[in-house]
Order: structure tokens, then sequence, then C-alpha cells
């Protein structure tokens, strides 16, 4: 969502004996009906495996709407350790998941998305790992576009944590860190920044012309190569 946007969503779940049902609404206008409409049904065959359907449909204007439809299926391991699903829309794209509980603090998955529509062939596959500790959380995937990513979250009381996230784009050779004080990314050409301003986290921040620690800075590291930090102090 785009600063200065406001967004409205409605949601609604219904669990029977063997199916459930969502309804989901997102930006309804009363005044000409525009926005978009999510209604899924999952139904159970058997102890392990379940089937359903997912329709949407969206309104921007008057004659400007659009409706997809996509059928989804739910394996579940007898011991409750694992699940497999799938979801195939007819336009021509198939995503693939698996989740594992690998120990009582560990837990593994994957997904896999293809895409053969007419104007677009590709595939995405995606691994990731989760470990539980005493105080702290651990995350960790990669894809197969080159993306390393990990996020660190550690608990000092129920209602107070400190998370530091990292991702590596090894393709575009730019690195980016995440934490409540700073954000630091690698960049092959560092002229964005020439004019005063440079992009750090997809946003936008000028150089410290206040004195107040927002800006950026250039250097170089036998890690990082040469880099661009983007300081925002919160």
């Amino acid at each position: 969502m785009q600063p200065g946007q406001t967004m409205v969503q409605l949601e609604h779940d219904y669990s029977g004996l063997d199916y459930t049902l969502n309804a989901k609404i997102i930006n309804p206008s009363p005044m000409d009906g525009s926005g978009i409409y999510v209604g899924s049904y999952l139904q159970s065959v058997s102890k392990k495996l379940a089937l359903g359907i997912e329709t949407l449909y969206q309104r921007a204007a008057l004659d400007q709407t659009e409706m997809s439809s996509s059928y989804l299926a739910k394996l579940t391991g007898a011991d409750g350790k694992w699940i497999a699903t799938a979801q195939f829309q007819p336009i021509g794209i198939l995503q693939a998941t698996y989740w594992h509980r690998l120990s009582e603090k560990v837990e593994a998955a994957a997904d896999l998305q293809v895409i053969a529509a007419p104007m677009r062939r590709d595939a995405i596959g995606t691994i990731g790992t989760k470990y539980d500790l005493r105080m702290s959380t651990f995350r960790a995937q990669l894809d197969s576009t080159g993306k390393v990513s990990a996020l660190l979250e550690q608990r000092f009381a129920p209602s107070f944590a400190f998370t530091v996230a990292g991702e590596i784009d090894h393709f575009k050779v730019r690195v980016i860190f995440f934490t409540p004080f700073y954000r630091m990314a690698k960049y092959l050409n560092l002229s964005e920044c020439c004019e005063g301003r440079c992009r750090c986290d997809d946003r936008e921040h000028k150089l410290d012309a206040r004195g107040d620690g927002n800006g950026t800075a250039t250097g170089t590291s036998t890690f990082l190569g040469s880099f661009t930090i983007c300081r925002l102090i919160l």
C-alpha cells in the first residue's frame, strides 16, 4: 500500500463438520460496487485430503471488471507433522507448498510457483526453515532467483522484542540489512545518489541536510565492496 492510501478489509470464516467457508472483501464501495471480493470453499473428502475452490472478483470501475478462479488441494500427514498444498489457476499458474515439522523447535518448508501463461513463462522455487529457541526465533530462506534472507527475533519480554533481518540478492549484487535503527543496501551503480537522493528498501531518503543523522553515506568493505548506507533514525 502506498503512503497516503487507506485500505478496508472485511473477512469472515465459517467452519462446518467437514468443510470451511471464507469470504473476504477489500476496499468495497457502496456507491459503484467497486472493490475486491474473494470467496473460498474447502471440503474434506477424507481424513487426509481436502479439495476446494477459490473465486476472486475485482471491480475497479463500472466498465473494468475481472474474475478468476483457482482450484485447491490440501494433503495432511497422519501425525499432522507435514502438510502439502497445491493451487492451480486456469490461466496457467501452479503453486505447490510443503511444510514439515522436523522437531518440536525446528520446521522446514518449500514453495514452488510455475507460470505458463501465453505472455510469460517463469518458475520460482523457495526453501526455508524456522528455529524456535527459548527466547528467540530464527527464520531463513533461499529462492531460485539468488535471494538469501534471514530474520532473527529476540524476545526480552512478552510485549517487547528486537528484530534484525537481512537479504542478499546474488544476481543483482545487492545486500540489505534491516534493524530498528538503519537500513543498508549495496548497489552496482551509485549514480542514484549523485543528485542528493538515494533509493534504499524501495523508499527515497534525502541526504542528511539537517544534521540529524538521517541520510546516506558511501564506503567500501571486504565483504560488501562498494556500498551505500541509507540511514533513517526511527
